[in-house]
C-alpha cells in the first residue's frame, strides 16, 4: 500500500450537474391523459365546481410537484384558471378550504345540550369622586 506522505485523506468531490445528464421526470400530461382527466371530472372544476370547456381546463396537482407529488393521472386534478392560480403550491384540500373561506380560521365548538346561559350582571364599581347630592324640594 502506498502511503500519503502528508497524512491527509483525499477529498471526494461530487460531480456538478450542468443539465446535460439524464432528463428529469415529466411535468405535463399527454393529450389522452388530459381527456381522461376531463371526463373523470365530468367537465367541472374540481376546486369550485364551475362547468368548464376542455380548452379552458388546466391540470393541477393534488399534491404539488415541488413538494414531491408525481405528474400522474392519479395525482392530477381538473381545474379552472382561477383555481389553478389560487392553488399555487398548496394541495387540493387546502385549495378547497380557501374557497370555502375556512382556511386558517379557528372554529369554536358550540354545545347547546340542555345548558342555559346565565347573564352575568356587572357590579357597579365604586368611584370616590362621584358625588350624589340629595334633591331638595322647595
Amino acid at each position: 500500500m502506498t502511503r500519503n506522505p502528508f497524512g491527509i485523506e483525499p477529498i471526494k468531490i461530487k460531480p456538478i450537474d450542468l443539465g446535460f445528464g439524464p432528463k428529469r421526470k415529466k411535468r405535463t400530461l399527454s393529450t389522452r391523459d388530459r381527456q381522461i382527466l376531463y371526463r373523470r371530472a365530468k367537465g367541472r372544476c374540481e376546486g369550485c365546481g364551475k362547468k368548464i370547456d376542455y380548452d379552458e381546463m388546466q391540470v393541477g396537482h393534488r399534491r404539488a410537484y415541488s413538494k414531491g407529488g408525481a405528474t400522474t393521472l392519479a395525482n392530477s386534478a381538473c381545474l379552472c384558471y382561477r383555481c389553478n392560480k389560487l392553488q399555487g403550491t398548496d394541495s387540493l384540500t387546502t385549495l378547497k378550504k380557501k374557497l370555502a373561506g375556512t382556511y386558517r380560521k379557528r372554529t369554536k365548538k358550540k354545545s347547546t345540550k340542555g345548558k342555559s346561559k346565565k347573564r352575568k350582571t356587572r357590579k357597579k364599581e365604586y368611584n370616590p369622586f362621584e358625588i350624589k347630592l340629595p334633591r331638595i324640594r322647595i
